[in-house]
């Protein structure tokens, strides 16, 4: 290898040292900014409780639906069938 080769791959190296060492700084000061929020948890826990409440009150709806659809489903079994209609008697014109 030349030694203009050995600077490149040290150089390249080098970039990704700092370039990985910047980005998990970058994350840490975002991870720290948003924790530093108190507000922002009290909305957080806010949605979730009325997520929790929604989710609660759809269940409770889905539980009187298939109650309501089992009822019919027993009126359907035992309402008596009607009669058939009378059978009409085909005749031709000759």
């Amino acid at each position: 290898m030349e030694k203009a080769d050995i600077v490149f791959i040290k150089s390249v190296i080098a970039f990704l040292l700092l370039a990985s060492t910047g980005m998990s700084a970058f994350w840490l000061w975002l991870r720290e900014r948003r924790r530093g929020r108190p507000e922002t948890d009290k909305l957080v826990e806010a949605l979730r409780e009325e997520n929790a409440t929604a989710q609660a009150d759809l269940a409770a709806r889905i539980v009187e639906l298939e109650e309501r659809v089992d009822f019919m489903e027993r009126r359907l079994v035992q309402a008596p069938k009607p009669d058939p209609l009378p059978q009409r008697r085909v005749t031709t014109p000759v």
